[in-house]
């Protein structure tokens, strides 16, 4: 919204404002409302459609109106032809994967002054899978393009990549597309959800493995294979410092003479997001946050790794950290 402690009133009026109109928007695609409205109908017609009270669907439907997201011609309703791609699945413009995930957000957000006091701590785990799956695929094909190239660029001999709690398997896709055999490694529920919901279980040169990288003996799950690369996105800002170093440290076992570990997520004070996404991480776990360059290298020395690089992708906003295990011989772009 671009508003700081240079602001005045207005900003802020202009943020409430901004924040009513989210939670509107993505409580009419939680419920139904803007798949409902692909054709015309009448407000007792979506209200059977959607089992939904009459006049709650009548306020909505003509807040929705009124910001230009639905449109009303002869008492009957219809999404607007600019809200389509936004709403209905499809298109690059989709932001249905992510506005549900907002919504939960916002629950855990709002018990942030508990968590400030010590009162509470941050979520366990996301509220829905399905809706957490579903956020984090609606992640843009070119930045996970543009990742794994520069994962390539640096291990350009690299046969296969295991892709440590990579959910949804958008980076796993990719990589197997770059010729790579890739092992999708999650929690149980998650493998199953992603398998069946995003059609994982049939792609070539992707395999589907369940467990718990947090646990100390995960590594033995792997005996007698071994990776290039063990890749981590957006897994670090979950956990502790020290969860972290015991992260790389079990990454280092898996990884065959010369393999590379790559981590992508927010680096603080390179990233002009991560001090935000700090918040979120207070909010939704117990012990996550964002972390330095200092520190990131700093777990990757003592894990044995060198020859760390750090990638700025798309623009600052996230990063790519990539080394190798010492005595590897580095593949430079």
């Amino acid at each position: 919204m671009g508003w700081s402690v240079s602001g005045n009133l207005s900003d802020f009026d202009r943020a409430i404002e901004d924040a009513n109109k989210l939670v509107l928007i993505g409580s009419a695609l939680k419920t139904g409302i803007f798949s409902a409205l692909t054709r015309e109908k009448d407000i007792d017609t979506l209200t059977r459609e959607l089992n939904a009270d009459k006049r709650a669907m009548y306020i909505v439907l003509e807040a929705l109106c009124g910001m230009g997201y639905a449109e009303k011609r002869n008492e009957k309703y219809i999404i607007a032809d600019t809200a389509r791609p936004l709403f209905i699945e499809g298109g690059d413009e989709y932001v249905g994967g992510s506005l549900p995930h907002f919504m939960n957000k916002m629950k855990a957000w709002l018990e942030l002054p508990l968590i400030i006091k010590g009162e509470k701590q941050g979520r366990k785990k996301p509220e829905s899978i399905s809706v957490f799956m579903n956020a984090m695929a609606s992640r843009p094909d070119a930045f996970v393009d543009k990742v794994v190239e520069g994962c390539l660029n640096r291990k350009k001999d690299a046969g296969n990549v295991l892709d440590l709690g990579g959910g949804p398997g958008k980076y796993s896709r990719a990589f197997a597309k770059r010729g790579l055999k890739a092992v999708l490694f999650d929690m149980p529920e998650t493998i199953d959800h992603v398998g069946r919901e995003f059609g994982l279980a049939g792609i070539r040169d992707l395999m589907l493995k369940k467990g718990d990288f947090t646990d100390d003996g995960f590594v033995n799950e792997f005996k007698g294979h071994s990776f290039d690369i063990v890749f981590m996105g957006n897994i670090t800002h979950i956990y502790s410092e020290e969860d972290n170093r015991k992260l790389f440290l079990r990454a280092g076992k898996l990884l065959k003479p010369g393999g590379m570990v790559a981590i992508e997520d927010f680096v603080r004070g390179r990233s002009p997001s991560a001090s935000m996404f700090a918040v979120n991480m207070l909010a939704s776990t117990e012990r996550g946050g964002t972390w330095t360059e200092a520190q990131y290298r700093e777990w990757l020395i003592d894990a044995g790794f060198s020859g760390i690089e750090l990638l700025d992708v798309d623009g600052s906003e996230k990063q790519l950290i990539t080394a190798f295990l010492k005595n590897s011989k580095l593949q430079i772009k």
